[in-house]
């Protein structure tokens, strides 16, 4: 191979990289911003007493609309079948009291104190990656993992004035849907991507079915033109992140530190509709926690490359 042909090589190599990593980045960002709307929408719902159940009842169209329209096309047997029900069903349940957290943590913390606080997804990644995955962590992960704690402990601000006990009801939901991606990450084989989605929502349906026959709620048009808006965002944000990092491949570690852009959308919202923001030793946990996902970049990029 000649120094021209390298040379073109080289550059229609970058051209593909920067491609996939600007796709990726421009899905990432919208899916960050989808996040946090319908953060914003559930803040208002809980404030109204609406439910979590109220919310997945009328929201469930945009949830059954995907295997509906697979059972119509004929695709829906090849991804609700699965070579472990076990797992898929355990996942299932796993993720069951996500929205119950999300309601209940928002109408009692701030909506840029929730966001901050979901942003230790990455350092409880990295401890069940470790764990659970065998994944080696070298120094630039360990110290995004202390910069990071050190982040969170500044939000929550445990024996502080302002700690409140729902920033740990928060994390806990950190915690469950951090699991229920390391059991994708493990067993991604059991079934396919849309197969762990419908499963996934599986449980939390028929619970949310069962309290609001028990607990019927009428809306009127305006609250439930908010539930459909939050359930179309929340379900157009989960494609659009898996779409950035199934297009970033290997490129994964250079678009993550994008999640934590979260932080800034939530705090713009929380400010400007609700009135809410950060105190300074939160904002300083904040910027803590943002910093830890660009600390990581380098660690991350030792994991891909094997050292």
């Amino acid at each position: 191979m000649n120094i021209r042909t390298k040379f073109i090589d080289t550059i229609l190599k970058f051209e593909i990289m920067s491609k996939n990593i600007i796709l990726a980045s421009s899905a990432l960002l919208i899916a960050g911003i989808f996040f946090v709307l319908n953060d914003a929408i559930i803040n208002y719902l809980s404030s109204i007493n609406i439910q979590f159940y109220h919310f997945i009842f009328y929201g469930s169209p945009s949830y059954l609309a995907v295997p509906a329209f697979l059972f119509f096309k004929g695709d829906l047997k090849k991804h609700i079948v699965s070579s472990n029900y076990y797992v898929v069903i355990f996942r299932s349940i796993t993720f069951a009291p996500m929205p119950f957290i999300t309601f209940i943590s928002l109408k009692h913390i701030s909506l840029p104190e929730f966001t901050t606080l979901n942003m230790a997804a990455p350092l409880i990644a990295a401890v069940f990656a470790y764990i659970f995955l065998k994944e080696k962590l070298n120094k630039f992960i360990y110290f995004s993992l202390a910069i990071g704690f050190t982040g969170v402990l500044l939000v929550v601000q445990p024996g502080f004035e302002n700690f409140n006990i729902y920033f740990l009801v928060t994390l806990f939901g950190v915690v469950l849907i951090t699991s229920t991606t390391t059991i994708v990450n493990k067993f991604n084989n059991v079934t396919t991507a849309i197969g762990f989605f419908i499963y996934g929502g599986l449980t939390v349906h028929i619970i949310s079915f069962i309290l609001f026959f028990y607990d019927p709620l009428k809306i009127n048009l305006e609250i439930f033109i908010f539930i459909s808006l939050a359930s179309i965002l929340i379900n157009l944000a989960i494609f659009l992140s898996t779409f950035a990092f199934k297009e970033a491949q290997k490129y994964y570690a250079s678009i993550f530190c994008l999640v934590y852009l979260q932080i800034v959308w939530s705090s713009i919202v929380g400010f400007y509709f609700f009135n809410e923001f950060l105190n300074s030793y939160a904002l300083f946990g904040a910027f803590l926690i943002v910093l830890s996902g660009f600390v990581s970049i380098p660690g991350q990029l030792r994991q891909v490359n094997g050292e």
